[in-house]
């Protein structure tokens, strides 16, 4: 059995907390570019020492801070497939989810997606997607509908079909609720969008 964390360390992760939210809140109100470490050690209320304690760089703050939700968004789905009817049913329901969480961090993920961070973070988000959407695919054992092309392929269509559509949606003035949006998606992976023969 693994020992409780002592204060210090429970200190150290309330900190990375910290920094972590300020970060966060720095860029959302001022975009990424426009945000230095300053920025975000003065909102926490730490120095620039206790920053790279934690974090080399911006960057790196930035990523963690987009991992920590990614993976709160995928434990989420993945305790839903529990209680979800039919894999059907828990497919559509983690397209709401993810539809309804970028709406909740609709600002945060219009910086993170639509280039308006580093290029390498942009690559980050969309790797870090394409390897959970494969991972989930060979797991979960699905039988896709055009089960000739492996899963790295499948994940790659998938992943990007969703990321174009967060963009998308994010960015313009659809008129798609969260739901309308997870349908849409839904329905063009599992029906596909027609010939164009």
């Amino acid at each position: 059995m693994p020992s409780a964390p002592n204060r210090h360390e429970q200190r150290k992760a309330a900190t990375r907390l910290k920094l972590l939210q300020a970060a966060r809140e720095e860029i959302v109100e001022k975009g990424y570019d426009n945000v230095d470490i300053l920025d975000i050690t003065e909102r926490a209320n730490v120095s620039k020492a206790t920053f790279y304690q934690h974090f080399p760089n911006k960057e790196e703050c930035a990523r963690q801070l987009m991992l920590q939700g990614y993976e709160a968004l995928v434990s989420e789905i993945l305790t839903d497939e529990l209680d979800a009817p039919s894999r059907k049913e828990w497919v559509l329901r983690s397209y709401q989810k993810l539809f309804s969480w970028a709406e909740a961090n609709r600002q945060f993920l219009q910086i993170m997606l639509g280039g308006a961070a580093s290029h390498q973070l942009n690559i980050f988000g969309q790797h870090y997607m394409v390897s959970l959407v494969e991972r989930l695919l060979v797991e979960r054992g699905f039988d896709l509908p055009n089960s000739r092309y492996p899963a790295p392929v499948m994940a790659q269509i998938i992943s990007g079909l969703l990321i174009q559509m967060l963009r998308w949606w994010l960015e313009a003035d659809t008129g798609y609720t969260a739901q309308d949006m997870a349908q849409l998606v839904d329905d063009v992976l599992t029906n596909g969008i027609g010939s164009f023969a």
